[in-house]
C-alpha cells in the first residue's frame, strides 16, 4: 500500500508550482495507468483487471475533482458570510487610506491634487 501512496503523492500536480513531485525530478510526467490504457493498440487485447483497476482510478479522480469543489464552495460560502458586499459607481466619493510608513515620502502620488499644476 505504501508504494502506490508515494507514488499517488509523487505524480499529483501541486497547485502552487503546477508541477508534480516526480516531474520536478525527472523532468517529465510518469505513465499513469489511465495513460497506459490510451498507449495499448486497439488489437492488443487488455487483461480484465487492469481495465476494472483504471476505470476505478478515474472514477476515483472524478470523485475526489468533485468533492475539492464541494468543499472550495464551501470554504467560499463561509468566507462570503463575513464580507459586505460594496458597490460603487461613477462619481461616489470613497476613502482611501495609504500608510504613510509603508512608503518613504514623495513616492504616493495616487492622492495628490493635479489642479494646482
Amino acid at each position: 500500500m505504501l508504494p502506490t501512496a508515494e507514488f499517488a503523492y509523487n505524480s499529483s500536480v501541486n497547485r502552487i508550482i503546477r508541477m508534480s513531485p516526480f516531474e520536478v525530478v525527472h523532468g517529465y510526467q510518469p505513465r499513469k495507468p489511465i495513460n497506459l490504457i490510451l498507449m495499448v493498440p486497439h488489437h492488443t487485447r487488455m487483461p480484465e483487471s487492469a481495465a476494472l483497476f483504471a476505470s476505478h482510478i478515474h472514477d476515483l479522480h472524478k470523485e475526489i475533482n468533485n468533492q475539492i469543489q464541494k468543499s472550495n464552495a464551501n470554504y467560499k460560502a463561509y468566507v462570503d458570510l463575513h464580507k459586505k458586499a460594496h458597490e460603487f459607481n461613477a462619481g461616489d466619493y470613497v476613502m482611501v487610506r495609504i500608510r504613510p510608513e509603508r512608503y518613504p515620502p514623495g513616492i504616493v502620488k495616487k492622492l495628490h491634487d493635479y489642479s494646482k499644476f
